[in-house]
């Protein structure tokens, strides 16, 4: 099963920079149980590990091709280039009132001179002074996003060096990436921790698409791959209901298809105990 998956997760991860999103509903707490998939445990015969051994090709090749479109689209386009270098022309300005704020802050250290020295000058005032000179000089130079980690961060991912991959990422959110990079850093994190499987911390990745970027293209490829670990975690119920809510939120007929998909193959898998 687990080479199944790793493909159905790259097929899905390039579709992840072209398709929209909403976001995913409050957190249900009460799913709904099939009686079928409770205490029914059975020592495989021959034919149901042939129809799982089946079913895990499919999910390899769907799980190779989501993680081809992602390293194929997840890179920065042109015209995301030139917006992110327009966005660079604004340096002159910062420096530039980086030296005004200089010069304030030089102005407000004379003028607290002269408040000690004006005896006359009320206390109350002499401390509002203060507090905004503190305040001023405690302003820090804007971080600036680095295209250069966001593309090792994608080769390291490409390369299979997810753990690299996840420290690039982590790095980026600390540099305030632009709006339309923050959902595809907030993929690649959870998309490494799905390959060092540690599905925990991968969920709650693919949950913050679902709930921060309801307007971003991650959506439905966040739903997908939260289907994909509950079946991997032998929550097929729980996945097929994921999945089931997707559709309802009217997907491009692409990632419907692909969703169709996995719904078929889960349902194709006969029943049994999460190993």
């Amino acid at each position: 099963m687990k080479s199944a998956e790793k493909n159905i997760f790259i097929f899905v991860i390039v579709g992840i920079l072209a398709a929209c999103s909403s976001y995913l509903p409050e957190e249900r707490t009460h799913w709904p149980v099939n009686p079928a998939e409770m205490h029914s445990w059975q020592p495989p015969d021959e034919t149901t590990l042939s129809a799982r051994r089946a079913n895990q090709l499919r999910l390899d090749v769907l799980t190779s091709e989501i993680e081809i479109l992602f390293v194929n689209h997840a890179t920065l386009s042109r015209q995301e280039l030139a917006m992110f270098k327009s966005m660079l022309q604004i340096d002159p300005k910062i420096n530039e009132m980086d030296s005004t704020y200089n010069r304030r802050i030089e102005s407000e250290q004379e003028r607290k001179k002269r408040m000690e020295k004006d005896l006359e000058m009320s206390k109350a005032g002499f401390l509002n002074a203060e507090a905004r000179l503190k305040k001023i000089m405690a302003t820090k130079p804007p971080i600036f996003f680095s295209i250069s980690d966001y593309n090792s961060a994608m080769k390291s991912f490409r390369n299979g060096q997810f753990k690299k991959s996840l420290q690039l990422f982590f790095k980026l959110t600390k540099q305030k990436p632009p709006l339309f990079l923050q959902d595809n850093i907030q993929f690649g994190m959870g998309s490494a921790y799905f390959r060092l499987k540690n599905y925990p911390k991968a969920m709650k990745h693919f949950q913050i698409i679902l709930d921060d970027y309801a307007q971003g293209d991650k959506r439905f490829i966040s739903y997908f791959m939260m289907g994909v670990i509950h079946n991997r975690q032998g929550e097929k119920s729980r996945a097929v209901f994921l999945l089931d809510e997707a559709l309802r939120k009217n997907p491009s007929k692409k990632m419907r298809n692909m969703i169709n998909h996995l719904i078929d193959v889960i349902n194709d898998e006969p029943t049994h105990a999460a190993g």
